[in-house]
Parts: structure tokens; C-alpha cells; sequence
């Protein structure tokens, strides 16, 4: 959930039990899951729990992006390595985290191409949060980071 509001609003105060409450939700999904069947599910499961007096309504915003996961030993994700072990002199440590870059399922959906996501944000940049910020040494690494793997799949045919 990221979002969840109801009752009185404004400034001020009001002691009245509130006659409507929101809750906004919105759903990482892993492979094989499809956006609108996950939409169902949450209906149903919203209906099946809310109080019998309760009026509950799950309304599909505009905007799905479908799952995308790359395989491990896909070249794109070899290369990806090999660089990050070149620019830092060891084995980058390997992990899956989820994301939405909904182009990422397009491309292969329509395409049948993987996109490798290839990034040097670090974690106290506060990504996404109003305080976001990117050092710009990030910056300077990362534009001989996209050198080299543009290089190294260039070399790979």
C-alpha cells in the first residue's frame, strides 16, 4: 500500500467517525504473473474480508507494465559482469530485485530482446524520494561503465 486516506481532511478538527476510508496499491510482480488476474485476485480478496455493512470497490488505475526477469546466463547479463568485475577488480555480487521499467517487458514481449538494466545508483541516494541525489563520481563511472559494455557486447557479435 502507498496511499491510504479518509475522513476529514482539512484543518482542523472533527470528531466523526469517517463514512469512507482509500487505500492505494500497487503490485511488483514476479514472472508469470499477469496484471490483470493479479487485479482479480485483490478484488476478490478485498470483497471476501470487508465487513458485511462495508461497501468495498477495487478500481484499476490507468497503466500496467507486465513481469520481466533476464536470465542469469543470458550474454547481455555476462557482459554486464565482466565489466563491473573489470571496473571494480572483483566478482560483483549477484542478486534479483525488482523494479518497474515497463519498457523492459515490451521489448520482449513484441521483440523477443532482453534488456539488461545496468545502473550505479547507491542506496542512501534516496531513489524516487524528494531528497534524490547522484554523486557525480556515480556519474563519471558509470559513463566508462557504458563505454566498456557497449564495447564488450559489440565485441561479442
Amino acid at each position: 500500500m502507498n496511499g491510504i486516506w479518509g475522513g476529514f481532511q482539512g484543518e482542523g478538527i472533527k470528531t466523526v467517525i469517517p463514512s469512507e476510508a482509500h487505500a492505494k496499491i500497487t503490485c511488483r510482480l514476479v514472472p508469470d504473473q499477469q496484471p490483470d488476474r493479479i487485479v482479480e485476485l485483490i478484488s476478490a480478496h478485498v470483497k471476501k474480508h470487508a465487513p458485511a455493512a462495508v461497501v468495498a470497490a477495487v478500481k484499476k488505475l490507468a497503466g500496467t507494465a507486465d513481469p520481466y526477469a533476464i536470465p542469469f546466463k543470458h550474454p547481455g547479463n555476462q557482459a554486464a559482469r565482466e565489466t563491473l568485475k573489470e571496473l571494480y577488480n572483483r566478482e560483483p555480487l549477484v542478486t534479483r530485485m525488482g523494479g518497474t521499467i515497463p519498457v523492459s517487458g515490451i521489448f520482449l514481449k513484441y521483440l523477443d530482446a532482453h534488456m539488461v538494466n545496468f545502473a550505479f545508483g547507491l542506496n542512501d541516494e534516496n531513489i524516487h524520494a524528494p531528497d534524490e541525489f547522484f554523486r557525480i563520481s556515480s556519474f563519471k563511472r558509470s559513463i566508462n561503465a557504458y563505454a566498456m559494455i557497449l564495447e564488450r557486447l559489440g565485441d561479442e557479435g
